[in-house]
């Protein structure tokens, strides 16, 4: 069996709030789905969307990678996809393509799971991968009484942890969102803050002073993430965990955050680490430190979204949340809110991915790999 034919179709989707990033506010999501089709029918899914000011490659130069990337998957011979999955800046040869190589690593371990008749989260963990992943809300940067039915609407969910967006205004602003979050959603469940990146140093430990009183569970990047030395510091006097996120790039920079002592957790985007196995060399990285992980998507669609979940899943229990809820809100329009029995998602048990996208979404489809129709 080898791969016969590589697709690629790209979507943009207007998001119901803007989310904060490193280059501003960001009100759509951009992205495209990879499909590797096999001789017989098989599909492998995939997906590249990388995230404005993350450091990723842009959406343009990441189908640029893939499309450079076709014609070596072309003919690729099933026992070779977990080797390809391991050698993928040959596969993507265009600089800084992580989420070029995350789309070309989903799909292939899609495939390789179906074969082997189990799920990916089975497949990458064996028989201790969870069926179910305690997961988290999040919350954009919003007034303080939309935080609040935010909030409210994820705890009628289910969902025991909310993740409030901050920074990008002033301390007071901070304060009052997640002092509503607080006050509607009571003191059993989690609160984390995620600031992008957004203050200084002093900003940083100045804040989080101030919303230790609501019961901070983390902190993610207070401060750019270049700035690994004033991370340390951060987390040495701020009180409140800290856990990197757009700092933890590779695995070398993982490496330098966890000997720096600069986070408690380090969170793990398999789209912007370069996919599933990347992620996970990562998450053994933190392990061998004694730091936390928490898996977490890029609001992409229910495509990368699901192989987080499978990744989340072979890590086994954490005591933290991850960010592996679904995006169907953001990609469907829709404001209706998906219910998670004791804060958890399930993870799909059935062989592959186990997610999938309507037919018509294909009907738009570009071919940019063919092996049968060149009659070799």
């Amino acid at each position: 069996m080898t791969i016969r034919k590589v697709w690629i179709r790209s979507y943009r989707t207007p998001l119901p709030d803007a989310w904060p990033s490193a280059e501003g506010p960001t009100t759509e999501r951009v992205g495209s789905i990879l499909l590797l089709e096999e001789e017989g029918g098989w599909v492998g899914l995939g997906e590249t969307a990388p995230w404005p000011g993350f450091g990723l490659e842009t959406h343009a130069s990441s189908v640029a990678a893939l499309r450079g990337a076709a014609e070596r998957l072309v003919g690729l011979p099933r026992e070779a996809y977990l080797e390809a999955a391991a050698d993928l800046p040959r596969l993507a040869p265009v600089a800084a393509s992580p989420c070029a190589r995350h789309a070309i690593d989903l799909a292939l371990h899609d495939l390789a799971a179906q074969h082997a008749n189990m799920s990916v989260a089975r497949f990458l963990s064996g028989s201790g991968a969870l069926t179910e992943v305690p997961v988290n809300a999040a919350i954009p940067r919003l007034s303080p009484d939309r935080t609040a039915r935010g909030a409210m609407a994820a705890v009628a969910s289910g969902v025991g942890t909310i993740k409030v967006k901050v920074g990008g205004g002033s301390l007071g602003e901070d304060v009052a969102r997640v002092r509503a979050v607080r006050e509607v959603a009571g003191p059993a469940v989690r609160i984390r803050v995620d600031a992008n990146q957004a203050w200084s140093e002093i900003e940083a430990i100045q804040t989080l002073a101030e919303l230790r009183r609501y019961d901070i569970e983390f902190c993610e990047q207070p401060v750019p993430a270049d700035a690994i030395d004033a991370l340390a510091r951060v987390r040495a006097a701020a009180g409140v965990p800290i856990a990197a996120d757009e700092a933890v790039r590779d695995l070398a920079t993982a490496r330098r955050i966890l000997a720096a002592g600069a986070a408690d957790i380090l969170i793990v985007k398999p789209m912007a680490l370069g996919g599933l196995q990347a992620a996970g060399a990562v998450a053994a990285l933190a392990g061998e430190f004694g730091a936390a992980v928490v898996v977490t998507s890029l609001l992409e669609s229910d495509i990368g979204r699901t192989g987080a979940l499978h990744l989340a899943a072979s890590l086994g229990p954490s005591r933290f949340a991850h960010g592996v809820a679904s995006a169907e809100r953001a990609f469907d329009g829709s404001r209706r809110v998906t219910s998670y029995p004791g804060g958890k998602a399930r993870v799909p048990t059935e062989p592959g991915l186990g997610a999938t996208l309507p037919a018509a979404f294909w009907s738009a489809a570009e071919l940019v790999g063919s092996f049968a129709e060149e009659g070799a």
